[in-house]
């Protein structure tokens, strides 16, 4: 009698583990199914976004860049504060130089050679499509703008594209943004600049030079008039 009693007992604990260890494995399996592990992903790269550089300029690239294009026919004007400035003057999205220069002594003859490696132009005059003929004189201030080429903009060794610009060295340069000129000049008449312009105070008048159809102008908010559009018939016809 004690005999089939343990005997009963002994299937029923083994009915019991059974069932427990077969509920586990099942519970295990579902788990596996139902959560499978996450697939690797690898992170995006982020794309390489080439920052503009802005580096002031220093005294001795200015210099090398003069001696570039001018030789050692001018120097950079110390009697004049600010003497050189940096922007994007003619909008080709490279920086260019503004420095100004004085011939120096004994080399006026070279700064008036027939062809030089410049453009020599007066943006004060008031119709600069009939280009007269200008010179520089002793001791002149003038502004010259470098142009920038390559990836190292003015500093590039092949930076020479430059204009020499007559009577248009003043006091208080600065550079503005084609934006800036808008909101200081609002409610007025206004050129249309290629780039950022310059500033400053000449003969008294403070006014703008800028970059416009291949020749740097001067703005002057006195006396400005814009030109006609090129479709405008006299008449109204």
């Amino acid at each position: 009698m004690m005999s089939n009693q343990r005997d009963h007992q002994a299937i029923f604990v083994l009915l019991l583990l059974t069932v427990f260890f077969g509920s586990s494995c099942s519970n295990s399996k579902q788990a596996m199914v139902e959560a499978p592990p996450p697939a690797y992903q690898p992170t995006p790269s982020s794309p390489q976004v080439r920052l503009p550089s802005v580096i002031a300029p220093k005294l001795a690239e200015v210099q090398e860049a003069v001696r570039r294009v001018f030789k050692d026919s001018a120097a950079i004007d110390t009697t004049t504060t600010p003497n050189f400035l940096t922007g994007d003057f003619n909008g080709d999205q490279s920086e260019d130089l503004a420095v100004v220069l004085k011939p120096i002594a004994g080399k006026l003859a070279a700064m008036n050679e027939e062809y030089p490696a410049w453009l020599l132009r007066d943006p004060s005059q008031g119709n600069p499509g009939e280009r007269p003929k200008v010179n520089i004189q002793e001791d002149e201030a003038m502004l010259a703008i470098i142009h920038g080429f390559g990836e190292n903009d003015w500093r590039d060794p092949q930076a020479t594209q430059t204009f020499l610009l007559k009577n248009v060295t003043g006091s208080n340069m600065a550079v503005l943004t084609g934006k800036d000129f808008s909101s200081k000049h609002s409610g007025r008449k206004l050129p249309r600049p290629a780039g950022d312009l310059i500033e400053e105070t000449v003969r008294g008048t403070t006014g703008c030079l800028y970059y416009s159809s291949a020749n740097y102008l001067w703005y002057d908010p006195k006396t400005f008039k814009p030109k006609p559009d090129a479709g405008m018939v006299h008449g109204g016809r």
